[in-house]
């Protein structure tokens, strides 16, 4: 009988752990960024106070503040840290008849309330410093594009037959993005006092009028805002 001893294999390194220490450290740097972000605006934070980190572990995984804004806003658009794509969670405007395309719009201006609710204050303070720094101004076109291209989504969802005569799908894009950027809601709900439920009821209303055909609008009612703020 061989008296060799076999070596004892090597366990395999689980760095499990190690990752979900960063993930969770990750999140609590977005976390405090973002809540001071809104409440100082993005010259006044500092990255000192951002979570209770040293500067150079933020810098060292975003490199800027501007990318700490970046990657707050990336976190408020979709609402979670999962990576499923915004136009995957958002509800369908497919081509149907005028009452069920009035139930789709009143869906769709209920996701687009609740995204601006989580990230139009952020969108805000973009919007405030981009002429400050470069790196806003980069994001800021960035996510026009990405507004844009997920507004020329749902237009292609309804169809060109469904859209008011004369109006291309790339104009009925530009109209949808228009109507539902993230600097609207910030106009109505914080410079002229609206509520984010009068936001959405407008929405509702004003997205469909805008896109459809005159005949699909038959038989909606008249807009209604009761005079709610």
């Amino acid at each position: 009988m061989s008296t060799t001893s076999r070596p004892t294999p090597r366990r395999k390194y689980d760095n499990s752990r190690r990752r979900a220490d960063a993930l969770a450290r990750q999140r609590s740097i977005i976390e405090a960024a973002t809540a001071l972000f809104v409440e100082q605006g993005f010259g006044a934070t500092s990255i000192d106070q951002i979570a209770d980190v040293s500067p150079q572990t933020i810098y060292a995984t975003y490199g800027s503040k501007a990318v700490v804004l970046s990657r707050a806003i990336d976190v408020a658009v979709l609402g979670d840290y999962d990576e499923i794509p915004l136009m995957q969670r958002a509800p369908v405007l497919a081509e149907m008849s005028g009452q069920q395309h009035r139930l789709h719009f009143a869906t769709a201006a209920h996701f687009v309330r609740a995204l601006h609710e989580r990230v139009a204050p952020l969108m805000r303070v973009m919007e405030q410093a981009a002429s400050t720094d470069p790196g806003l101004e980069e994001l800021r076109t960035r996510l026009v594009r990405q507004i844009r291209a997920d507004c020329a989504v749902w237009i292609a969802q309804l169809g060109p037959t469904a859209l008011r005569p004369g109006l291309t799908e790339a104009q009925a894009a530009d109209v949808m993005v228009t109507v539902q950027a993230p600097y609207l809601y910030s106009m109505f709900t914080v410079d002229l006092g609206w509520s984010p439920d009068r936001y959405e009821e407008w929405l509702a209303h004003a997205m469909p009028h805008l896109l459809l055909r005159p005949e699909l609008l038959t038989d909606w009612p008249q807009r209604r805002l009761h005079g709610r703020t």
